[in-house]
């Protein structure tokens, strides 16, 4: 027993450093703006390489771990993510930090199916499963709020490339540990791998993921927005036609005629989609309206890590008592609760009303994730643990990227068309494209009026102050305007995943409801008896 709980803290540290990578450079967004000269479509795209890569290979991430041994996979992961974070921090350039994030996401897409299917092989016992898997979901979500605190505190001291010479010592340690401490296994039936639907789902992800992002600058309606967009949808589509007749699908549609799947996938999708999202403004609010510096800022949203950790607790509790969609819906409604706080919110709001939306996403994150990973992993069959991890962590990876591309895209749109409207003296440009633009130009202007007190005439350096004042003003209503706006954009999403986890609950619960009398099953064995280690 002693053991398992070992394994477990390997595997969870290795989950962290994933949270961590994926959330660091949040806080180190605006000093790379102002170093790099980033657009708001770059700032997306540094953000959201690393989940698109993440998402677009967990699946066949995970088939290759159950054929080759889960543990080689988790320490292939760990290589990766560590020669990334190298790249990374030697880079110069926006594409080549977007190149390393994605190639960093690569890595991540190794390190995530492989701990869960460990996780599932080392816990074999429902009980102790379910209490683990708990655990597990509950590091994952405080990992990502996490990352802006680390980063907030790498920036203090250093430049962002702290951020990415940080992550080092959370890859040695796990890869120091887990040679020794977990166990190696593999299925040597494990279907082949599955190339076209790979391609199917990377490139038809991508091309809908990019038309989001550009959206803002190129226009909703351009041609090459909307031509790459219906090319996204098209390729999605085929993958899911091909993956209905392939004989070896990377993505089994089977698992999803289990409603308690089918709900678990959906609920993690909206929960991450809506959580990351949001994460991604606040850092902007916090750093640009509040002046706050990145450490403040992280420790600000440090508050949804600890109602994460509370919430995966309290998740423990209940899941002895009540029934895991009971939890899951509570859960949701939390998440609803936090968007229509975050909706009030103006350039003069206090932090209580941050810290109130902070502790009731966390919480409903907490609650939620762990009986949803749950319902996944038990509808999957242990052989194909590395495929049901894989599908769990494409949900998450799909909703995260989803949120930070079209979450991003909706308020940079909003953003941009209520400051261009604003009355008196024309935008620049840079002041259009995001807030750290506006605030920028406001700076200098104040420091032109400053520098030439006695080259200028008084009413020239008080015009100058004064379009200083009105420009950071009108861009403070315009981003908060755009916050209301994506707030109850996340808000409407959630109260439509609660309609339709309600209408798919009844159904589900009346078959749970016979299903209590059957015999009871067998416990499944560690291994399947075509599983071998190595």
């Amino acid at each position: 027993m002693t053991r398992q709980w070992g394994v477990l803290g390997v595997l969870c540290l290795a989950l962290l450093l994933l949270g961590v990578d994926q959330t660091v450079l949040n806080v180190a967004l605006p000093q790379m703006q102002r170093d790099l000269h980033l657009g708001s479509a770059q700032l997306q795209w540094v953000v959201g390489a690393h989940m698109l890569a993440l998402a677009a290979g967990v699946l066949a991430a995970g088939n290759w771990g159950d054929r080759r041994g889960r543990r080689r996979a988790l320490v292939a992961g760990l290589v990766i993510c560590g020669l990334a974070s190298v790249l990374g921090a030697l880079a110069d350039s926006a594409a080549e930090i977007i190149a390393a994030r994605a190639v960093m996401g690569l890595g991540a897409a190794f390190i995530m199916p492989s701990t869960l299917s460990v996780l599932v092989q080392v816990f074999p016992q429902p009980a102790r499963q379910r209490l683990a898997i708990t655990i597990w979901s509950t590091v994952a979500g405080v990992g990502v709020l996490l990352g802006p605190v680390s980063g907030g505190w790498l920036l203090e001291h250093c430049s962002w490339r702290a951020c990415f010479w940080g992550t080092l010592p959370l890859v040695v340690l796990p890869l120091c540990c887990v040679p020794v401490l977990v166990p190696p296994c593999r299925d040597d039936q494990a279907p082949p791998p599955d190339p076209a639907g790979l391609l199917l789902s990377g490139a038809g992800l991508f091309a809908v993921i990019w038309s989001f992002i550009q959206a803002p600058v190129l226009g909703w309606t351009d041609p090459l927005v909307v031509g790459v967009a219906a090319l996204g949808a098209t390729l999605l589509a085929a993958m899911i036609c091909w993956e209905r007749r392939a004989p070896a699908p990377m993505l089994p549609l089977g698992f999803f005629r289990d409603r308690g799947y089918a709900v678990a996938a959906t609920m993690l999708c909206l929960m991450f989609f809506t959580l990351v999202g949001a994460t991604f403004l606040l850092t902007f609010y916090l750093q640009g309206l509040k002046a706050m510096s990145p450490l403040a800022a992280g420790r600000t949203l440090l508050a949804g890590g600890l109602a994460v950790a509370v919430g995966g607790l309290v998740s423990a509790v209940l899941a002895r008592r009540t029934r895991a969609r009971t939890v899951m819906a509570v859960g949701m409604l939390l998440n609803v609760c936090a968007f229509v706080v975050l909706a009030g919110t103006t350039a003069g709001s206090s932090l209580s009303r941050l810290y109130v939306f902070l502790s009731l996403i966390g919480l409903g994150v907490g609650l939620a994730g762990g009986p949803a990973t749950s319902l996944i992993m038990r509808a999957v069959p242990q052989r194909r643990a590395g495929i049901g991890a894989g599908v769990n962590d494409a949900v998450r990876s799909v909703g995260s990227t989803s949120g930070v591309a079209v979450v991003g895209s909706v308020f940079n749109t909003v953003y941009s068309s209520r400051i261009a409207r604003s009355p008196g003296a024309p935008v620049p440009a840079g002041a259009r494209d995001h807030l750290l633009g506006a605030l920028a130009q406001a700076e200098r202007l104040v420091s032109r009026a400053s520098t030439g007190r006695g080259r200028l005439q008084p009413s020239e350096r008080l015009r100058l102050l004064g379009a200083a004042r009105h420009l950071a003003e009108d861009a403070a209503q315009a981003f908060t305007a755009a916050l209301r706006t994506t707030s109850w954009l996340s808000a409407g999403i959630c109260c439509a995943g609660c309609a339709w986890y309600s209408a798919r609950c009844p159904a589900a619960g009346r078959r749970h409801h016979h299903r209590r009398h059957r015999p009871r099953h067998r416990q499944r064995p560690r291994c399947p008896p075509s599983s071998r280690t190595g």
